[in-house]
């Protein structure tokens, strides 16, 4: 069952240990790959450091709570924030062009939906494997109903982790979020435009306010579908030619 998804783990590697991520009103722990992560010490520094950085911004320029809490809840923000801190030099950098579009010029649309379907329950679709984690990690619930959506295929072309692909596109990530259904619904309409050989193809969904990596596999008895949470650390091979779909920003003219 799993022999679609050896071939496109080649880079992983590393120890897992415990890192720390702190809000404002929340510590949350989570194991992360990697080969040299800060200890548990350092990483709770390093949060201190940040919130106090946020709440002397938010005096300075007399910011109110709501603002302050609709930038903290876009994680996209802040993890370019804290890869800006380490940037050779201290120069401030953009993620290098991780992805390239090849739907250009293409029309690829979903039409408008209820949100009443999710992916543990689609086994038409997903006939060879799906993920239990989608039922573990509680993304057994209906979406919301979505309107006509066009969207974006592109492939990676450098190596990155699921972080710095998506925002990569945009550090606004709920402008790039799909609902479970319109996944399903992709891969039932457009199945020629999912990565092939065993490779795979990425999506970004959001249940119950947390980020989810959708991946499905095209393999010979049929499409197996994943779930990832957005932090992992993995990094993924641009060799591999992954690719990645989302909503337009800006939709193609008629």
């Amino acid at each position: 069952m799993l022999k679609c998804h050896v071939e496109y783990y080649p880079n992983f590697a590393g120890k897992c240990e415990k890192t720390v991520l702190l809000t404002t009103k929340t510590v949350i722990i989570m194991e992360k790959s990697s080969q040299q992560d800060p200890s548990f010490g350092q990483g709770l520094e390093l949060a201190g450091i940040i919130i106090k950085a946020i709440a002397s911004v938010a005096k300075k320029t007399n910011t109110d709570l709501d603002r302050v809490q609709s930038v903290i809840g876009k994680p996209g923000v802040i993890f370019q924030l804290i890869e800006g801190l380490f940037v050779e030099d201290g120069k401030t950098k953009k993620n290098p062009s991780i992805l390239q579009l090849i739907s250009g010029g293409e029309k690829l649309m979903i039409e408008a939906l209820d949100g009443k379907a999710y992916i543990s329950d689609a086994k038409k679709t997903f006939k060879s494997f799906i993920d239990p984690n989608f039922k573990n990690w509680g993304l057994n619930q209906f979406g919301s109903a979505t309107t006509e959506t066009l969207l974006d295929v592109s492939e990676m072309t450098s190596d990155g982790t699921f972080v710095q692909v998506f925002t990569s596109i945009t550090s606004d990530l709920d402008k790039i979020v799909m609902t479970q259904a319109q996944i399903i619904r992709f891969c039932e309409k457009y199945p020629t435009w999912l990565r092939q050989k065993g490779y795979a193809t990425f999506f970004l969904t959001k249940v119950g306010g947390e980020y989810f990596v959708v991946g499905v596999d095209v393999c010979s008895d049929g499409l197996d579908v994943l779930v990832y949470r957005l932090e992992g650390g993995r990094v993924w091979s641009g060799e591999y030619r992954h690719r990645v779909v989302s909503p337009q920003l800006i939709p193609l003219a008629e």
